[in-house]
């Protein structure tokens, strides 16, 4: 089972994307000429996380509840949630938005991230196949384990955990949801600005947070300033 690219994604890598016959740019295209890598293996319903994340947050809140009580463990929760929004931060601006130099770093480029923003609207390739997200998962677990004794370890995992369900469901819902909330159709607009407004800016999708901290936030583009 080897791992040959269409030629239509080779294309789109070095931004020359395939236009339907109503002259747009269709919603997706084929990137595995395999079809398990393209169908299995390349794509996600968005549901499946929390069956993938869900077990184990549940455990590691049960088990730090049980070890240091409720409050301690809300508390570990939230560190845990803050290491998640730490790192979707810094993966999104440092490697999904690298400076691809050459043909091959900009294949990778567009893999890793670049589909996404020329397909933004593809429902199957926003969430992350278990294969590219259990191996960070279970980094991040075994740090866990280094730094603090198992309860806490565990409990920290939870936190981080439902931080990542929930960036990929934040980031599901801003794209293919209508949101009537004020919070809903802010965390759209927000994002949406990243796409086509602020490329290199906005980089939090679950949270703004970090873009305030580190100064990447920038104010919303209007359409009147697009012209």
């Amino acid at each position: 089972m080897g791992i040959r690219y269409t030629q239509e994604c080779l294309e789109a890598a070095e931004g020359r994307y395939p236009v339907g016959p109503d002259g747009k740019r269709p919603l997706s295209i084929r990137v595995q000429e395999n079809w398990w890598l393209e169908n299995v293996f390349g794509r996600a319903h968005p549901i499946t996380p929390i069956f993938w994340f869900g077990p184990p947050a549940v455990y590691g809140m049960w088990v730090g509840s049980k070890a240091h009580g409720v409050p301690y463990a809300l508390g570990y929760f939230l560190v845990g949630w803050l290491v998640w929004s730490l790192t979707e931060y810094l993966l999104h601006r440092y490697l999904f938005h690298f400076n691809p130099v050459n043909q091959k770093e900009r294949l990778t480029a567009f893999l890793l991230h670049g589909y996404h923003h020329a397909f933004p609207n593809d429902r199957t390739r926003l969430v992350a196949p278990p294969w590219m997200s259990w191996p960070p998962g279970l980094a991040m677990f075994g740090m866990y384990t280094l730094l603090a004794p198992m309860p806490v370890a565990v409990n920290l995992f939870a936190g981080t955990a439902i931080g990542y369900v929930a960036y990929d469901w934040v980031h599901y819902y801003t794209h293919h949801f209508k949101p009537s909330n004020p919070l809903g159709k802010w965390l759209k607009q927000y994002h949406l600005q990243h796409h086509f407004a602020h490329e290199h800016s906005r980089f939090g999708v679950s949270s703004p947070l970090w873009d305030y901290v580190f100064d990447t936030y920038q104010p919303p583009v209007r359409a009147s300033q697009k012209r």
